[in-house]
């Protein structure tokens, strides 16, 4: 008979990230998009860099810790859609 042991050591802890996988910060915020994943100078381990656009619109960026996000799915949630404000006007999103 045949058993397979796991060594939770060797299980990651969190799941790989990919270019294009939509995150949030797991302390909140918007969904941003991962345009890179991997090393990053002068530090150790790897980074996960996010684009995502502000309240204003504008092109955001910043490189986070892997561990700092979580994986959501790429699709918006019915009920998720707000309405807001976009040069000047109501606009809804989705």
């Amino acid at each position: 008979m045949l058993t397979a042991t796991l060594d939770a050591f060797d299980t990651p802890s969190i799941a790989p990230l990919n270019v294009g996988d939509v995150v949030t910060l797991k302390s909140g915020g918007p969904r941003m998009t991962v345009t890179y994943v991997g090393p990053v100078a002068l530090t150790t381990g790897d980074g996960v860099l996010c684009q995502w656009f502000d309240e204003h619109g504008e092109l955001r960026q910043e490189m986070f810790e892997p561990e700092q996000v979580r994986l959501e799915p790429r699709s918006i949630p019915p009920g998720s859609v707000h309405l807001g404000r976009f040069g000047g006007r109501a606009v809804q999103h989705g």
